[in-house]
C-alpha cells in the first residue's frame, strides 16, 4: 500500500533549499569522495559547503567547483555544513590556468577575501569586485594594476580603508614629503608626529601618490602607468603589510606563487 508524503515534510524540505551565485575560493577532500568548498556568494557571503561524490572522474558537480569559478549553485541546508545538489558554471575562467602570472595574482585575491571576510554576512560589493577583477585577469589585463585596485577597494568595502592624505594623528593634510604609514593606525604620520628616534619605512612621494590615484580613479586612473620595479615593490609591499596586520597572519598566495617560479617580489 503506497503512502502520501506528508504535506509538511514537503514544505520543511522546500524551505531548505535555496540558490545562489558564487565564486570558489578554495576546496578541501573531504571522506573518500567529497570535497568541502568555500564560496563568495553575491547573496549570502561566504559559505563553506560539500559536495558529496565531487572527486569522482564522472561527477556533476565537481567541474563547476574548481578554483575561480563563477556558477549557479543549488544548496540545502545542513546540520553542519550546508550541500551542494546542483551547480551550474557561468564563467570558468580557464585562462587564469594558463597563465602563471595571472594564476598568481588571482590566488592572492580568492585568499584576501577568504581571510577578510566572515561567514555569511552578505557584500555584493565584493562580489562584483572579485568577478570583476577575475574577469580582467583573465582578458589579460595588467595583474600588477588590477591586483592593487583589488586591494584598495576591497579595503574600503570591509571598512578598513587606509587614511591617504591626512596625518593619521594629528589629522593635518600630508605635505610632498616621504612619511612612515603605520598598518597598526591604518595611515601615514606627519613630520611632526614622527616619534623621535624611531627607525620607520617611509614610503615615497611616487608611493603616495599612486595610493591615492587608486583611491580617487579606481584602476582607470592606474592601469597605464609604467612603474620602475623598485616603485612596483614599494607599493606591494605598504599594501601586504596592512593587509597582513587586518587578517592577524601571512598571506601566502604571492609567496607561493613566485617560489614556484611566478616571478620575484619587484624592487
Amino acid at each position: 500500500m503506497k503512502t502520501t508524503p506528508d504535506p509538511s515534510e514537503n514544505e520543511r524540505l522546500a524551505r531548505r533549499i535555496y540558490r545562489c551565485e558564487a565564486i570558489v575560493l578554495s576546496r578541501m577532500d573531504f571522506g573518500e569522495a567529497d570535497r568541502v568548498v568555500t564560496v563568495f556568494s553575491r547573496q549570502h557571503g561566504k559559505l563553506r559547503l560539500v559536495a558529496k561524490g565531487a572527486r569522482r572522474p564522472l561527477s556533476r558537480l565537481g567541474p563547476h567547483l574548481e578554483y575561480f569559478c563563477r556558477s549557479k549553485l543549488m544548496l540545502v541546508k545542513g546540520r553542519e555544513l550546508d550541500v551542494v545538489t546542483g551547480a551550474e558554471t557561468i564563467n570558468a575562467h580557464l585562462e587564469l590556468r594558463s597563465n602563471l602570472d595571472a594564476y598568481g595574482h588571482a590566488s592572492h585575491m580568492l585568499e584576501l577575501v577568504a581571510r577578510l571576510t566572515e561567514d555569511r554576512q552578505e557584500n555584493a560589493l565584493v562580489f562584483d569586485l572579485l568577478a570583476g577583477s577575475l574577469q580582467l585577469l583573465a582578458e589579460g589585463v595588467d595583474p600588477y594594476h588590477v591586483t592593487r585596485h583589488f586591494e584598495m577597494a576591497l579595503l574600503n568595502h570591509l571598512g578598513y580603508r587606509p587614511e591617504l592624505r591626512c596625518c593619521i594623528e594629528c589629522r593635518e593634510v600630508l605635505t610632498q614629503a616621504p612619511h612612515p604609514f603605520l598598518a597598526d593606525l591604518g595611515g601615514f604620520l606627519c613630520e611632526r608626529c614622527q616619534p623621535r628616534g624611531a627607525s620607520l619605512r617611509h614610503a615615497s612621494v611616487d608611493a603616495q601618490k599612486y595610493l591615492r590615484a587608486v583611491e580617487r580613479g579606481g584602476l582607470g586612473a592606474t592601469v597605464r602607468l609604467q612603474l620602475d620595479p623598485a616603485l612596483q615593490g614599494e607599493i606591494e609591499r605598504l599594501l601586504a603589510d596592512y593587509l597582513r596586520h587586518i587578517s592577524e597572519r601571512d598571506l601566502a598566495s604571492l609567496r607561493v606563487w613566485r617560489e614556484l617560479g611566478g616571478g620575484r617580489p619587484p624592487g
